[in-house]
C-alpha cells in the first residue's frame, strides 16, 4: 500500500528570480549563518504550517517571513532542536498564540530502552498520511542512509513499499528538495535517537 498527502502542490514553491522549483521551504533561506546552520527544525515546522493551512505565497520573501515567525516558537539551542518535545511544544504554542486549536501526536524512537517496533512506526506514519497530515521526522544519526543528514529534521509526505514489499520507503522534503529514503535501513542502523510528530485539528 502507498499513502501520500492529498495536496502536495502546496509545497511547490517557484522562485521567480531564479525559476527554480523548490519542494517546501529551504533552511538556507534564513538570513543569518546561525539561522541557516540550525534551521532544519523551524523550517520543517514552517512546511507543516503551510500544509495544515493550505498556504501559498507569491514570493519567496513571504515564505521567509513565515519561517522567521515560526522560529520564534520552534527555537534551536546550541544543540539545535534535538528532541521531539522541543518541536511539538514550540509549534503547539505557535498555534495556540494564533488562536488555532491544534493537537499533536508523537512517537519517540530511542536507540535502546523502550524502543517501538518498526511496525508501530509505519502504523504511526501511515495513519497520519491517510488522514492528510504531514509528519516531522527527527533523526540524530542517519545509520546507513546516504542521502539523509544526521542531526536533522525532514518532513514525510509519502510512504510505500519497495519492489520486494519488504521495506517501507518514505518520501521526504529536505532543504527544498524531494528525496526517498529506506526507513527500515534507518531504523536498523541508526546509532542515536529519533522520532516523529504530526499535528491535527483538535475539534
Amino acid at each position: 500500500m502507498a499513502y501520500s498527502l492529498q495536496h502536495p502542490e502546496i509545497f511547490e514553491i517557484l522562485d521567480s528570480k531564479t525559476s527554480k522549483l523548490y519542494y517546501g521551504c529551504d533552511q538556507d533561506w534564513y538570513t543569518t549563518k546561525w539561522q541557516r546552520v540550525s534551521g532544519c527544525g523551524p523550517t520543517v515546522a514552517t512546511n507543516m504550517v503551510l500544509y495544515i493551512f493550505k498556504k501559498k505565497f507569491s514570493t519567496r520573501a513571504e515564505y521567509v517571513e513565515l519561517m522567521k515567525d515560526v522560529r520564534k516558537y520552534v527555537t534551536p539551542t546550541i544543540g539545535g532542536v534535538n528532541r521531539t518535545s522541543m518541536f511539538y511544544r514550540g509549534l503547539a504554542r505557535c498555534f495556540s498564540n494564533n488562536k488555532y486549536n491544534m493537537e499533536y501526536r508523537y512517537l519517540n524512537v530511542p536507540r535502546k530502552a523502550q524502543r517501538p517496533t518498526f511496525d508501530q512506526i509505519t502504523e504511526f506514519i501511515n495513519f497520519a498520511l491517510k488522514n492528510d497530515r504531514p509528519i516531522a521526522f527527527l533523526n540524530l544519526h542517519n545509520g546507513k542512509v546516504v542521502n539523509l543528514e544526521s542531526w536533522h529534521w525532514t518532513l514525510i509526505v509519502e510512504s510505500f513499499l519497495d519492489k520486494d514489499s519488504s521495506h517501507t520507503i518514505v518520501t521526504i522534503l529536505d532543504n527544498g528538495e524531494k528525496k526517498t529514503i529506506d526507513l527500515k535501513q534507518w531504523y536498523d542502523n541508526t546509532a542515536n535517537d529519533g522520532g516523529f510528530v504530526y499535528f491535527a485539528n483538535a475539534n
